[in-house]
């Protein structure tokens, strides 16, 4: 396969960065949530609350073994718990090419504050909960990643740009 997985912590911009590679590449793009919260025709937080997370986890597992027959190249944003899943690593690596958002704690504090849409997140004390789930999550972000790229140091299109520019030397080298 030679699709782009774009994977990364809640509010590190997947899905933003997803569709702007998209556009720029002329490539389709899906975001896994959305296509399960489509099909399913609910939120994530009610396929969550009614069926459990185990469930969930196994419609995102499905949808990206789906996407392994899909011959027209596209860029996937997954949600930020499906690397965590060891036996989607496989799948992922067989998909395409990774890239990983990596962003700080404080980054993403302040893009999730405010955010109630998110189940892992909700409660009280937001940067004890971001720092606790990314110091499990960020190495298996790594250690998946073909190309890593900071995010909320640069503007989003300079972003965009680094990530393409990455895209083409993985390209070359290959």
């Amino acid at each position: 396969m030679n699709h782009i997985v774009v994977i990364g912590f809640m509010g590190s911009g997947k899905t933003r960065v997803g569709k702007q590679l998209a556009k720029d590449l002329q490539l389709n793009f899906l975001d896994v949530d959305k296509k399960i919260a489509k099909d399913m025709k609910m939120t994530i937080s009610d396929i969550m609350n009614k069926f459990g997370e185990p469930f969930y986890r196994a419609l995102e597992t499905k949808t990206i073994k789906d996407m392994m027959e899909v011959q027209e190249k596209t860029v996937l944003s997954v949600g930020s718990g499906l690397p965590m899943q060891e036996q989607n690593h496989k799948y992922l690596k067989q998909l395409g090419t990774i890239i990983y958002l990596k962003a700080s704690v404080a980054t993403l504090k302040e893009r999730l504050s405010g955010d109630n849409t998110r189940p892992a997140l909700k409660g009280s004390n937001l940067t004890e909960k971001i720092t606790k789930m990314l110091s499990s999550r960020a190495p298996v972000y790594e250690s998946l990643a073909d190309i890593t790229v900071v995010t909320g140091e640069v503007t989003f299109h300079e972003l965009v740009k680094e990530i393409e520019k990455k895209l083409e030397n993985c390209k070359k080298n290959s």
